[in-house]
């Protein structure tokens, strides 16, 4: 398993969303995860670590805006998109 960091890409594996896709986006209140569609920034969504499956992938540009804070819904939600076309080749 993958380590658990902020910027990581991640499976939900149990609850009424599994099998979405989401990025962590906070590793120190808890887990919270977002998908910036249904699961924005604003409001991300706290999962059980043991209800993810973090996945060994990672995009250089999302941990870029992370280190500045500059990360939005859309780099979110581009970033899942280029992630679910290059494992699905």
């Amino acid at each position: 398993m993958a380590d658990i960091r902020k910027g990581s890409f991640c499976k939900s594996t149990a609850g009424h969303d599994k099998d979405s896709y989401y990025i962590i986006v906070e590793t120190e209140k808890g887990i919270a995860v977002a998908d910036g569609k249904v699961r924005k920034l604003a409001n991300p969504k706290y999962k059980n670590p043991k209800h993810l499956e973090v996945m060994n992938y990672t995009d250089a540009g999302l941990e870029k805006k992370f280190a500045e804070n500059k990360i939005k819904d859309e780099d979110i939600k581009y970033s899942i998109k280029k992630f679910l076309t290059h494992t699905n080749k």
